[in-house]
């Protein structure tokens, strides 16, 4: 991924924390205007996602006056997450940030800590939201310190996915439950032209691997524990035996590339992969599973969530444009792209219009949050930079001092 200054998003965010602080009363202003004044109330959305999602808030947009008159709703979509994390901070300093945001549950926890989401507790009942709408396990992802800080979108565990058409010219069966079985595998699906695995070098993916040998972060306390050793030394085992390949050594820029161009069978993904491959390669036959055993079922649970800006000068305005992102035809929409939508009226129905992710139903009762650090930003970076020198640069550190490294950061 690529990575913003940590000098300059320090800079940044310090000087959104003090505009934040100097935002109160044009805040209220703001609020009183979107709930009562003839005057309509101007809401910007920000977000990241394909053109698919885009078209989807786009219609929202345009019908929020039915609910909500006194709201316009402006939706701005970011290029990538890397160009929305990079560009939000100064957006914030300045004064140009959008309203309200949908961000997952990577990370977010360093946002909140740094003051620059709104708590909604006094939101909620002033805009009439509902949060007995939504499953409690997406609603408690987005609670800290007693606080609720996100409206639930989204609720779906990460998944394991499979080219079929390769599988079966390779001749394999069975489906893989285990990491031994997706080594085996992946080294007769190894051929001059394609890798049996992308395993790429980001926090996401080393985390799935990580939470299924019952390992964790642990929110920095953890991260250098035997299970997570044991967890990297798979990792490592299928790069030295020539199965696997990382999306940067071959100059693509995520997982998604490489699998949807034939360069690698099998990769560790989540729902956002049937959006992208429609558009990417149609023609992909593919199969989809829980994210593979190591010693135990785990994997992460990928929420995400509506966030008010604390700087918004339209708050209460912005959340009840939010919570319309929440109704049933909207979501829907989001569920014929493969999205899990979190409301509880909808969610039951999601494996009817997404058979092809059946298979991963049973992950919906073990998967849980990241338990990244609160520097979020700094130990993704720092794990990636120590994975990417043994496994590109040559280092050849073991697992064990890959994490230890990365531990002494956050003692």
């Amino acid at each position: 991924m690529k990575r913003v200054s940590a000098i300059v998003l320090s800079i940044a965010l310090a000087a959104g924390l003090s505009a934040c602080g100097n935002n109160g009363s044009s805040s209220q202003a703001g609020d009183a205007k979107a709930n009562g004044g003839a005057k309509k109330a101007t809401v910007t959305m920000g977000f990241w996602g394909t053109t698919q999602e885009l078209k989807v808030y786009q219609d929202a947009a345009a019908s929020i006056s039915e609910k909500y008159p006194n709201i316009e709703l402006k939706v701005k979509q970011y290029p990538s997450s890397d160009q929305f994390w990079n560009m939000l901070p100064g957006e914030i300093a300045a004064g140009v940030a959008p309203d309200f945001i949908k961000i997952s549950n990577e990370g977010a926890l360093e946002y909140i800590n740094k003051g620059l989401f709104a708590s909604l507790d006094e939101l909620i009942p002033a805009a009439n939201i509902d949060m007995n709408r939504f499953t409690p396990s997406a609603v408690a992802l987005w609670k800290k310190d007693g606080k609720q800080y996100g409206i639930p979108n989204v609720n779906m565990p990460a998944m394991f996915f499979i080219n079929e058409d390769m599988w079966k010219q390779a001749g394999l069966t069975d489906y893989p439950k285990t990491w031994d079985d997706v080594q085996a595998a992946a080294k007769k699906l190894t051929t001059k032209d394609v890798k049996g695995i992308t395993i790429n070098i980001d926090a996401y993916h080393i985390t799935n691997y990580v939470k299924s040998y019952g390992g964790g972060w642990g929110e920095g306390k953890t991260i250098s524990s035997p299970e997570n050793v044991q967890a990297l030394q798979k990792i490592l085992d299928m790069y030295k035996d020539g199965s696997a390949v990382t999306p940067k050594s071959l100059g693509y820029g995520w997982d998604g590339e490489v699998f949807a161009n034939g360069k690698s069978a099998m990769t560790t993904g989540g729902y956002w992969y049937k959006g992208y491959l429609k558009d990417a390669n149609p023609n992909l036959k593919y199969v989809a599973i829980p994210v593979p055993k190591g010693t135990v079922n785990g994997s992460t649970m990928i929420s995400d969530a509506y966030i008010v800006l604390k700087d918004s000068k339209n708050r209460q305005a912005a959340a009840q444009a939010a919570y319309y992102m929440t109704e049933d035809k909207t979501q829907t929409e989001f569920m014929k792209l493969g999205f899990n939508s979190s409301n509880v009226s909808l969610t039951s129905k999601y494996f009817e219009l997404n058979p092809e992710f059946q298979a991963v139903k049973p992950a919906l009762e073990y998967s849980t949050d990241f338990g990244y650090p609160v520097e979020a930003k700094k130990f993704k970076d720092e794990l990636v930079k120590q994975l990417e020198s043994s496994i590109l640069g040559g280092t050849n550190k073991s697992p064990k001092e890959i994490l230890d490294s990365v531990q002494q950061q956050f003692k």
